[in-house]
């Protein structure tokens, strides 16, 4: 490894380095200082595990963990694509990794349940590794199940490698195959398949997670679990089920199945911050959109629950984006922009993140901060989600740039229902008394028996920048919103 890779992991790896002088390296007209592993006692754990020893001698000795060695070649695989980056002669940035969404092969009943969690997981810890840039999940989801050539992706999101795989559960066993592809050749410079039973693997991605995150001495990760085993698996698996029930609509219908789902994740496994975290979510949305009939006491059931999440499990960036969600809709501002902050710290990548904390600078007037933020969350993740949109469009309202906020707001492709008093803002915003109209209309239909005073409450102690505020109420009164 080259000098520059030395001087990032010669503290943070139980390694023997031995220093072989500088070497004359293609591509590179200067000789560059390089050191080799020596594989000695000390680092002999790359590439295995002793077993694990029990008080009965007679016992059968535990199976060796037999996957160390599969982190190490990823971490080989990266360290190597670092050096070929760092010393690129057009000194370009830092190498662009997209993980995309790993195809589900699972029997039909347990389809579509771990695929975005084991991705998840991987993009988060290997977004911790400095000297990468990682695409965020918004953007590189949007690959699921297609038959684009991969070249063709990495072109469309700037990335050069791709890590993809597949993975086939029945309940009990998966089968993860993962691939990482250098898009500039299209070949893939690694892969490999894992095989066991869920709890193990729970144990085996969180094992590998921590390693990337902390250690630079592995290269591939999943969420961490604090005490793992089958109990976090579960927790897990139900928490999904909620999701993809969010995720086939928003409305209150649908965010009243998800409470009652979570309701009951949290009953079975109430020591597992899953339930927790996805609870608070579905709370502070029922008090964002007006379907709690005590926003007051509604929300300080989010905040438990997100504070319960984030105590179970401090090292989930999730725990914390949840909790900074609801603080936000709670108004306070100092602890949301601390907790989404400190989500960002443990994942730098998440643009949803970013976008809410730009949202909290918005509530406070700070329009040049939040277009700062959202310039970055559209960085990471350059297909962003309806939700940058959507803040992006409120952003630039507030700014009075009302073109641009059309244009934003143009680009959701199907607007939700409670997007609308946007669009309808924005077009009195432009003159379009016509269009704000049928925008607050489209609104109504969805909620009818919405008003100004209603929308005043709503908004009274979360927007603390009064003349956006007061803006936002008048531009809905001009549109017809009833008085209440």
């Amino acid at each position: 490894m080259s000098q520059t890779v030395y001087d990032h992991v010669k503290d943070k790896l139980d390694l023997t380095f031995q220093p072989m002088g500088p070497q004359q390296l293609k591509n590179i007209p200067v000789p560059v200082r390089v050191y080799r592993i020596e594989l000695d006692s000390r680092s002999r754990h790359l590439t295995t595990y002793p077993a694990v020893t029990t008080a009965d001698p007679a016992a059968e000795p535990s199976k060796p963990r037999r996957y160390s060695w599969v982190a190490a070649a990823l971490f080989v695989v990266l360290a190597l694509a670092v050096l070929a980056y760092v010393f690129r002669p057009d000194g370009a940035s830092r190498p662009v990794v997209a993980v995309l969404p790993f195809h589900d092969i699972s029997p039909q009943d347990q389809r579509g349940l771990l695929s975005d969690p084991l991705s998840d997981g991987i993009l988060a810890y290997i977004a911790r590794f400095p000297e990468l840039t990682v695409i965020a999940r918004g953007s590189s989801f949007r690959y699921r199940d297609t038959d684009r050539d991969l070249r063709e992706i990495g072109a469309q999101l700037d990335a050069d490698y791709l890590l993809e795989g597949s993975l086939n559960f029945d309940g009990q066993r998966i089968i993860v195959n993962a691939a990482l592809v250098d898009v500039s050749k299209n070949t893939q410079v690694w892969a490999d398949q894992i095989t066991d039973d869920i709890d193990d693997l729970m144990v085996l991605i969180a094992d590998i997670g921590q390693r990337v995150a902390y250690q630079v001495e592995d290269y591939l990760g999943q969420v961490r679990v604090a005490q793992p085993g089958p109990f976090k698996a579960d927790a897990l698996l139900m928490t999904m089920k909620a999701r993809r029930a969010t995720m086939r609509g928003l409305s209150k219908e649908s965010n009243d199945a998800v409470i009652q789902m979570n309701r009951e994740t949290i009953e079975l496994y109430p020591d597992e911050a899953w339930g927790h975290l996805a609870m608070a979510f579905a709370l502070r949305t029922q008090v964002r959109f007006g379907w709690a009939d005590d926003p007051e006491k509604t929300l300080a059931q989010a905040v438990r629950h997100g504070e319960t999440a984030v105590r179970l499990d401090p090292g989930n960036y999730s725990t914390y984006f949840a909790l900074g969600r609801v603080r936000l809709q709670q108004g306070d501002h100092p602890r949301a922009i601390e907790a989404l902050e400190r989500a960002l710290s443990l994942n730098p990548s998440t643009a949803d993140a970013l976008n809410a904390l730009a949202q909290a600078h918005f509530y406070q007037g700070r329009n040049e901060k939040a277009l700062e933020i959202l310039a970055e969350s559209a960085r990471i993740d350059p297909l962003p989600s309806f939700v940058h949109s959507w803040i992006l469009a409120w952003v630039l309202w507030q700014d009075e740039q009302c073109e641009k906020a059309s244009e934003a707001f143009g680009k959701i492709a199907s607007p939700p229902p409670a997007s609308q008093k946007l669009a309808s803002v924005i077009e009195t915003c432009l003159g379009n008394t016509e269009a704000a109209q049928a925008a607050l209309s489209a609104f109504l239909e969805a909620t009818p028996d919405w008003t100004i005073a209603k929308e005043t409450k709503l908004q009274e102690n979360v927007w603390t920048y009064e003349t956006g505020r007061e803006r936002w109420i008048e531009n809905l009164a001009e549109a017809g919103l009833p008085s209440g």
